[in-house]
Formats: structure tokens, C-alpha cells, sequence
């Protein structure tokens, strides 16, 4: 017979007997409709922690410090090891970082900001793009160029009463890019205090820098909350030229630890993978070379191995109820070749193959699978909008991914020929003379 003909029989066969057979998809569908939801909400709670983990910072940002051992052969944080960083498959930038905390005064107000001085060719690769303005590329140790980020205007505040400015007029003034802004390590410097120099006459104290503000880019959701940005090399000159106003060593440090902190160019490096699928592979290659590293994919391997525990647990409950679909489906297709042993008979009269038998009542129960499949996946699309409303305190999630949904009814299928298979086989089996004489 054609593949149709087994069709159109099938769908025959199951009209004839309409009631069990919509008793038996309806169990399909309860059975689909339970282990979806229950994944989708596995998945649902996946996601809401990465997004949660994604408001922390950026999955794909490693940072790299030096290794705390300095026994034996220590790896060395310097150019070499940028370079290396740099040639790594799934390495999209690397660059070393500097970070101190200079005053900024705009007129007479001052705002303490978060400098980081890194290699600025780099930033377009680490999301400090200018939303007004541009890349501080130029610039010199006497006069630097600077991009700030965003909430840097709201921060100014008035160093008598250090209350945050709040007229919106002052703040509109205040704009760094519109404005003469003054830099310095030194508090003291910054307010214009003079000491007496060797001469007699009265010096400025500390070393005040005239910046240029180049941009403005985004905080980042926080995570470079009043910060600025600059060239990594002008700032380490700055930083020569500022030592006294910068915080000092720890004094514990044995003589050993201060050799290799000299050995240590850079104290940090950031390296940005491509990719999170990437972001793992490049953080452990780059400890097992030595260097310690700090990301935000470390927690979200973590999430995602507990979010595998719990969508595996949760399946397993759907699975319970479909496997009590599929019990109910070899129910149904033993009763039907119980009532139709004659008509299987007269077939194998007829010099019907037994293959033909068994794909009979095969495509059946496919037949009901696919549509309790399909039925409950409907059910499934309801229950996601209908539960956030039902458990709003608990802020249940359900996700259902075009994987899942087409997946759930090609299992429900594959579960009811399954079910159906020994049945179908016993119908095979059926001797043609003991079908005919049956009743």
C-alpha cells in the first residue's frame, strides 16, 4: 500500500471509534502540555539569570591579574602576555589597565572620578563608544584628553556642603565638554592651595592638569559609574609625575615580593572574548598559564550548571505524565486489534504483507501522537501567558523555544509509535485462519 492509503485508513479508523480516540489524544495532550511548560520554565528561569548577570557587566569581559604564588616559575603580567592574549582564538582586544581616582573642577564645583587608562584603540571593542563626541586618541601628559561616562554631570557637587549640584540650570553648565575642566591627585592642588618655594615665593602645590574632554559614553548599567577614560600611556607618565599623591605599597611586602612586583608590568589586563561560548575556553587557557582571572561567565557556568539540574528534574515530572500518555495510548491500539482480528485477518487473505499490517496500526497511533502533540503545544502557548498571572509573587518564567515546541510534538509521536509498537507486532502475528473464525 501507499504511504496516503495508510493514512486514509488511519484516519478512518480512528473516526469510527472518535470518543477513545479523543480520550487517548487528550492524555497526549495533558502528557506534551506538562513536560513544555515545565521545560519552558527551566529555561525561562536560565535566562532571567543571565539577563541578571548581564546587568552586572559585560559576559564576555575576562579580567587578568597577576598569579598570587611567587614560588618557582611565575607567569609574568607585561607585554608579552598581552601579545600572547592578543593571539588567542576567541581573543577579540586585550589591553593593560591602570585605575587611580583624581578630582575633576568644573567652575567651582568637583566630582572624584574613576580614571582608567587603557589602550583607548581598544575601547570600540569593550562597548566605550562615544554617544557624543570622540575616542580620546590624541592628548599629552600636560594636557590629557579624557571620555567620560554619562552620569559624571550629575556627580559634580559643591566642595563647601559636597551636596550633588540639583538645579538643572548649574548642571547644564556643568557640561563637561562645554566647560574649562581642571584635573588633579591632590584635593589641596585642585582648590589652588600655594606652599613657599625655595625662591620665596608662593608655588602651586601638586601638579594641576588642564583636560580636554573629548566624549561622553554610557556607564554601562552602573558598571563604570562616574568614570573616565584615557590613553594608557599618558596616564602612567601622569601617574610618574603625581607618586606622592598616589596610595603607597603595602609595607609588609618582603624583598622578594617587591623584585617581582617590578617584574610585574601591569597589575591588570582586560581581555574581551568574542563570544560567551568562547569566553570559558579563552579564561582557561589563560589560568593554566598562571594568571588569575575574574569574569562574570565564571557565575553564569555556574548558573547554568544549576539551571541544568533543575529543566532535568522538571522534564523528568513532564516525562511522568507522558509516559502515562503512551501507557493509555497501547491501551487504545490493544483494544482496537482486539475488536478488529477479523478485519486483520481478511487482510492477510487478501495477501496483505505483514509490514503493512504493522504500519497500519503504527501510523495510527503516530496519527494520535502528532495530534495530542500539537494540542498540547497549544495548551503549552495558553498556560505561558496564563501563569506569570497565576504565581505573580513567584515571577515564574516560561520560555518555549522554537526547539521545543517542534521537538515536543515530534517526541509526543515518537512516544506513541513506541507505544504502539508491541501491539502492532502482536497484530502482525495474528494467525489469518484464527482472525477469520473470531467473533
Amino acid at each position: 500500500m501507499r504511504t496516503s492509503d495508510f493514512f486514509r485508513m488511519g484516519f478512518i479508523n480512528l473516526w469510527r471509534r472518535k470518543v477513545r480516540t479523543i480520550l487517548t489524544a487528550l492524555a497526549m495532550t495533558v502528557g506534551v502540555a506538562c513536560i513544555v511548560v515545565l521545560i519552558s520554565i527551566g529555561i525561562g528561569y536560565d535566562q532571567t539569570y543571565k539577563e541578571s548577570i548581564e546587568e552586572m557587566g559585560s559576559l564576555t569581559k575576562i579580567d587578568v591579574m597577576p598569579p598570587r604564588e611567587s614560588k618557582g616559575r611565575v607567569a609574568l603580567l607585561n607585554e608579552k602576555a598581552v601579545q600572547s592574549f592578543n593571539q588567542l582564538e576567541g581573543v577579540k582586544a586585550a589591553t593593560p589597565v591602570l585605575q587611580v581616582v583624581p578630582y575633576l573642577k568644573n567652575g567651582k564645583y568637583v566630582a572624584p572620578i574613576k580614571l582608567y587608562g587603557i589602550d583607548m584603540e581598544t575601547a570600540p571593542s569593550f562597548q566605550l563608544v562615544p554617544l557624543e563626541g570622540e575616542l580620546p586618541l590624541k592628548g599629552t601628559r600636560l594636557r590629557p584628553q579624557i571620555m567620560l561616562t554619562d552620569d559624571v554631570q550629575d556627580s559634580f557637587a559643591d566642595p563647601e556642603t559636597w551636596e550633588e549640584v540639583e538645579n538643572e540650570k548649574i548642571k547644564e553648565f556643568l557640561d563637561p565638554m562645554k566647560s574649562n575642566i581642571r584635573m588633579a591627585f591632590d584635593y589641596e592642588t585642585l582648590m589652588g592651595q600655594y606652599e613657599e618655594g625655595e625662591d620665596g615665593r608662593a608655588i602651586q602645590t601638586g601638579n594641576n592638569y588642564k583636560t580636554e574632554i573629548t566624549g561622553i559614553c554610557s556607564n554601562q548599567n552602573n558598571n563604570y559609574t562616574t568614570s573616565g577614560f584615557i590613553e594608557y600611556k599618558i596616564l602612567e607618565e601622569i601617574m610618574k609625575d603625581n607618586q606622592e599623591y598616589l596610595p603607597a605599597p603595602p609595607e609588609d611586602s618582603d624583598t622578594e615580593d617587591e623584585e617581582l612586583a617590578k617584574l610585574q608590568k601591569y597589575q591588570m589586563v582586560w581581555v574581551k572574548a568574542k563570544d560567551t561560548n568562547s569566553a570559558q575556553d579563552v579564561i582557561n587557557i589563560i589560568r593554566a598559564a598562571g594568571f588569575e582571572t575574574y569574569s562574570l561567565n565564571d557565575m553564569l557556568e555556574s548558573v547554568k550548571k544549576q539551571s541544568k539540574q533543575i529543566q532535568g528534574m522538571l522534564a523528568a515530572i513532564g516525562g511522568v505524565s507522558l509516559l502515562v500518555a503512551g501507557i493509555g495510548t497501547a491501551n487504545t491500539m490493544m483494544m482496537s486489534i482486539n475488536e478488529r482480528t477479523k478485519e486483520i485477518g481478511i487482510l492477510k487473505v487478501l495477501g496483505s504483507e505483514l509490514t503493512d499490517i504493522l504500519q497500519m496500526f503504527l501510523v495510527e497511533s503516530a496519527i494520535i501522537g502528532v495530534i495530542g502533540g500539537i494540542t498540547g503545544l497549544l495548551m503549552s502557548f495558553g498556560l505561558q501567558k496564563l501563569l506569570p498571572v497565576l504565581l505573580s509573587e513567584m515571577e515564574v518564567r516560561s520560555i518555549i523555544p522554537p526547539w521545543l515546541a517542534i521537538g515536543a510534538v515530534v517526541f509526543a509521536g515518537l512516544v506513541a509509535i513506541l507505544s504502539a509498537l508491541v501491539p502492532a507486532i502482536k497484530a502482525m502475528r495474528i494467525s489469518p485462519q484464527v482472525a477469520i473464525r473470531a467473533e
